[in-house]
């Protein structure tokens, strides 16, 4: 159910049991189970997506998905992820502050593989220098080589 009486909308979840009576989801899960079960209908809906001519989109953008999970729970959204750009032929862009996560992209869904694509701010507006899943996992980051005034 759509909710848009609060200062952000909402998408309430509620289910109807035998005797017609409401139960609400958030009375027994947890809160990385009400992420799963939010992410799960969300992408239902985006896989369904068309555009104003009736044009299904080729394209879903996701907002910090893997708030409140567990480490299996995170892989599995990656995989999940993963699958549904390859078997429905959607990119997928990601937007997340969580340094992990990024990492686990990387590693998960390689460029060198997938052509995957992935972008590192370093400030408002400023793109970080391209680094590789080896430099996330090893902790080293890559610095520029320069060269002094002689060449060396």
């Amino acid at each position: 159910i759509p909710d848009f009486e609060g200062t952000q909308p909402g998408l309430n979840i509620i289910l109807r049991d035998r005797a017609d009576d409401l139960i609400s989801p958030i009375l027994y899960f947890s809160a990385a189970q009400l992420n799963i079960l939010s992410l799960s209908v969300f992408l239902a809906n985006a896989l369904h997506a068309k555009d104003d001519k009736g044009q299904p989109l080729d394209v879903i953008l996701i907002d910090d998905p893997i708030q409140s999970m567990d480490s299996i729970n995170v892989l599995a959204v990656i995989d999940l992820l993963r699958n549904i750009s390859l078997r429905f032929n959607k990119q997928i862009i990601i937007s997340t502050h969580d340094e992990n996560f990024f990492d686990l992209l990387q590693l998960k869904i390689p460029s060198d593989i997938l052509g995957s694509k992935f972008l590192q701010l370093e400030s408002y507006g400023v793109v970080r220098q391209a680094q590789d899943a080896h430099d996330f996992v090893t902790g080293i980051s890559r610095v520029p080589i320069t060269k002094d005034s002689k060449g060396n």
